[in-house]
């Protein structure tokens, strides 16, 4: 009780908007982000903290472990390992083990970054009044407000970046070593998740540090390294389990070009070549900025108040460190495609905010937030008409941001629903490219021991038809997702859920029955197997019904309107037969309108085996019973 009473007026404040951020992280998560965000990620981060929560560092991988792949998992040793270290799903695993759900998590994680940062202002500013307005605009802005409620590193790593930063001012001010070691800690297990973010932004403040106390730094380097002891072997550790090598993150081991620097870059081995330069980077960079002159709290106004702080010398050493550190990190990440393919080539980051850019905020409020004060004194008239501009920016970034996100939770909450109409314990492929569950949306995933009601493999051909033989009291079903599912609120989002059955003879013959959208001057088939690509030109006025006959070394399209141009491409191994539905509208370019796959495997005595659809259960996006553009059935 004495305890609560040496609190003062302003830590109590933050007390309060500490408790209310830890709700409002929890009550979004449910009411916003109840089947994940847009970002994929999170299923990879919900699926590694399962994982460890079942008490195994990797989810086993059974064959074909092609067919079950989470999202960017790579596959070694039989087992999957993720992209990303365990540190962060470590977290969420206690959480789950603890409460049953990682909202347990998310709350703790945002109640200590509003403390955090308030107790680093006052180790900086030396004004409790202004580090409690830079923890209240800093838990205010819509990026910390949307992050708080998604499973993702990018504010846990803020909170160890800022108590590296606390640690290491305040132990060279009081010369005890406790905040060194925990400086150490901090940076350690900051690094284990985000090196690149620890490396730009802790810089200027460890030169800082090793400058005004060079006489010392022998004893400064001792205590720093001690606190990093743990996390470090706790790295090599989980490195050596999961690459074979202590010193090799398992980031890289799905796809090598994803990586630092300029070049050709993947995100993953089926990824087209992205050619990220200098333009690229800027770009990138860029378009996060702008963002986040909305998703700050008035970001672009922090920043004129965070320089107005510093150009008049009111940012003291560590202050104007923390500010260069901000800066390097934006140059840094110029050089890193990230920044670019989330704001560019995918473009979630008008929805979950500028992550990448996340560290900013702690300059951008702390020194912000003494120049706003500094400003409310001098003029406070002109403080009420820089706040105004501040929410118009924020609101601005929320009104596109909100609506959207319950857009993207609506249709995949419609996913679900179409998979509960399904009963009993399916087996469900999914036709997605690329080739991994949890994508386009999070819901598609499975358990790690991969014993859920319902059973999830990705569609790849002949090994479709050993994924059932390997689960014969599964009943199977195809889903068909659209390739626009959740790119932008606008896009079309249609799920169709079929019953398929297996079918085996010399050939087997499906019906095709083609449906473009009405008014639209031309349409074809394309058929693609085995490196061969066929195009059929077929009515685009009125329904087409042809047919795909499949043998065990082609398959040919009946009944189009003319000859197909054939064209030979890379050959695919995965005994498959996908065909794709283009139209043309009267005025603009051709448009894919739907795409279905048939598994082929051949038999014994030449025969074929074909998995393929018997008929429409469920739908999602669409009402219940409307026919796909594309329509392919078993005879």
């Amino acid at each position: 009780m004495q305890r609560m009473r040496n609190i003062s007026g302003p830590g109590r404040v933050v007390s309060v908007v500490a408790v209310l951020s830890a709700v409002a992280a929890v009550v979004l998560k449910h009411a916003l982000f109840a089947h994940l965000s847009v970002d994929n990620d999170e299923a990879l981060y919900r699926f590694q903290a399962q994982t460890i929560a079942s008490g195994h560092l990797f989810a086993p991988a059974p064959r074909p472990a092609g067919s079950y792949a989470p999202w960017l998992a790579a596959v070694s040793h039989g087992h999957y390992v993720l992209k990303y270290t365990p540190v962060i799903p470590a977290i969420l695993a206690v959480s789950l083990v603890l409460t049953g759900s990682t909202a347990a998590a998310l709350a703790v994680v945002a109640a200590a970054a509003v403390v955090v940062t308030y107790l680093l202002g006052v180790e900086l500013l030396k004004d409790r009044r202004v580090a409690a307005v830079a923890a209240i605009l800093f838990a205010c802005s819509p990026l910390i407000f949307i992050q708080s409620a998604l499973l993702l590193p990018y504010l846990p790593v803020l909170v160890l970046l800022e108590l590296a930063v606390y640690g290491l001012v305040r132990g060279l001010r009081s010369g005890r070593p406790a905040p060194l070691v925990g400086a150490g800690l901090a940076t350690g297990f900051a690094a284990c998740v985000r090196p690149y973010d620890v490396v730009f932004f802790l810089l200027p403040p460890l030169v800082w540090g090793f400058h005004v106390h060079r006489g010392r730094w022998r004893w400064l380097v001792s205590r720093v390294a001690l606190g990093l002891v743990p996390p470090a072997v706790i790295l090599l550790a989980s490195n050596a389990a999961a690459t074979g090598d202590p010193v090799r993150l398992p980031f890289a081991l799905l796809e090598p070009e994803d990586k630092i620097g300029f070049g050709v870059r993947r995100l993953y081995p089926a990824d087209r070549a992205h050619h990220f330069g200098i333009i690229e980077g800027l770009a990138g960079v860029g378009n996060h900025l702008f963002l986040l002159g909305g998703w700050g709290l008035g970001g672009a106004v922090l920043a004129v108040l965070a320089v107005w702080t510093v150009v008049r010398g009111r940012a003291a050493g560590p202050a104007a460190a923390v500010g260069a550190g901000g800066l390097l990190l934006v140059l840094g990440y110029v050089a890193f495609w990230g920044a670019w393919n989330a704001a560019d080539l995918w473009g979630g980051i008008r929805y979950v905010g500028p992550f990448y850019l996340m560290p900013l905020m702690v300059p951008l409020t702390l020194l912000g937030a003494q120049g706003l004060v500094d400003l409310a004194r001098a003029r406070p008239r002109v403080v009420v008409g820089t706040g105004a501009i501040g929410l118009v920016a924020t609101g601005l970034a929320l009104a596109v941001a909100l609506p959207a996100d319950a857009t993207f939770s609506r249709h995949d909450g419609s996913l679900v629903a179409a998979v509960g109409q399904v009963g009993g314990r399916p087996l469900i492929f999914v036709d997605t490219d690329p080739q991994y569950l949890m994508h386009p949306s999070s819901t598609i995933a499975n358990p790690p021991d991969l014993d859920g009601r319902v059973l999830y493999a990705v569609r790849r051909g002949a090994a479709d038809l050993a994924v059932a033989a390997a689960h014969p009291y599964r009943p199977a079903y195809g889903l068909r997702i659209t390739y626009t599912w959740n790119h932008t609120p606008g896009a079309a989002a249609v799920a169709r859920i079929e019953r398929l059955t297996t079918a085996t003879g010399r050939t087997v013959t499906l019906d095709l029955r083609l449906t473009p959208p009405a008014g639209w001057k031309s349409a074809r088939i394309v058929e693609y197997e085995h490196g061969i690509r066929r195009s059929y030109p077929v009515e685009a006025a009125s329904p087409s019904a042809l047919s795909l006959v499949v043998n065990r070394t082609d398959a040919e399209v009946v009944g189009g309107s003319g000859a197909p141009t054939v064209t030979r491409q890379k050959p695919t191994t995965d005994g498959s037969v996908t065909l794709f539905l283009y139209a043309t509208p009267a005025r603009g370019k051709e448009q894919l309108i739907d795409r279905a796959r048939v598994s082929v495997t051949p038999g014994s005595d030449g025969d074929v085996r074909v998995l393929g659809s018997s008929g429409q259960v469920a739908t999602a996006g669409v009402p219940a019973g409307t026919p796909a553009p594309l329509q392919v059935t078993l005879r």
